[in-house]
């Protein structure tokens, strides 16, 4: 019976009552941790993101391509009666001159000048002057300075020199041994070798002047001493 008291006891409405408040809160707590949950879902991304979303700009920046025109370029023709450019080792030398005579002998060269002839010696004679015949005043002397030679420049505007070819000779030897002749009897002389039709040639120079004046005086000096003919040509340096 005792227990039947007691079964029936638990059964009552109070503790009913209990039951149902306990299940209420059961409920509440796990609608709350339901909320909690979704509201992490929703705020957790934005506190970490704080910098948030960004707007990027995909604007092309690149202006318009312009509007060109197009050129017409006329095509090269060729010129004529153009002179084709000579040989590198012939734009230093100078015009190639055949000489008419024979270059001098290097060995029968000899550079002291001949011993000038005695003049003879004319008696002076004393013209006897009248007293009376008055002794003309000599006119004043003008002296009238002549124009310096112009120095003539080449199409680069460099001043044009000349020179004296003494000769030309197939044996460098021989050309050395004028040079020296020439060089110890106070001429500026030098050789250049130049390829003629003749075959390679070393030839001989005096030189160079800017004026054709002083060409032509080393010439008859040179004429003088060598006993030959020499040439005066352009020099190009």
């Amino acid at each position: 019976m005792a227990s039947r008291d007691r079964d029936s006891d638990s059964y009552s409405p109070k503790s009913r009552r209990g039951t149902r408040r306990l299940n209420d809160g059961v409920k509440q707590r796990i609608v709350g941790a339901l909320v909690l949950a979704a509201l992490a879902v929703i705020f957790l991304p934005t506190l970490f993101d704080r910098e948030g979303a960004r707007y990027i700009d995909v604007t092309s920046q690149i202006p318009p391509a312009p509007d060109i025109k197009p050129i017409t370029i006329a095509e090269p023709e060729p010129v004529e009666d153009v002179e084709p450019a000579p040989p590198v080792d012939q734009v230093f030398q100078p015009e190639y001159v055949e000489q008419k005579t024979a270059a001098p002998d290097p060995e029968s060269v000899s550079l002291e000048p001949p011993p000038e002839k005695a003049k003879a010696v004319e008696p002076e004679v004393a013209a006897a002057k009248p007293a009376q015949e008055a002794e003309p005043k000599s006119a004043p002397e003008s002296h009238v300075q002549l124009p310096a030679e112009e120095t003539q420049l080449d199409d680069k505007g460099l001043p044009e020199g000349w020179v004296v070819q003494v000769g030309a000779y197939k044996e460098a030897a021989s050309a050395e041994r004028i040079r020296s002749k020439l060089m110890d009897a106070g001429f500026r002389a030098y050789t250049r070798a130049v390829d003629t039709p003749k075959g390679r040639l070393v030839r001989v120079f005096v030189g160079p002047k800017l004026s054709r004046v002083d060409a032509q005086s080393d010439k008859q000096k040179l004429d003088k001493l060598l006993q030959a003919e020499t040439l005066i040509l352009r020099y190009r340096a």
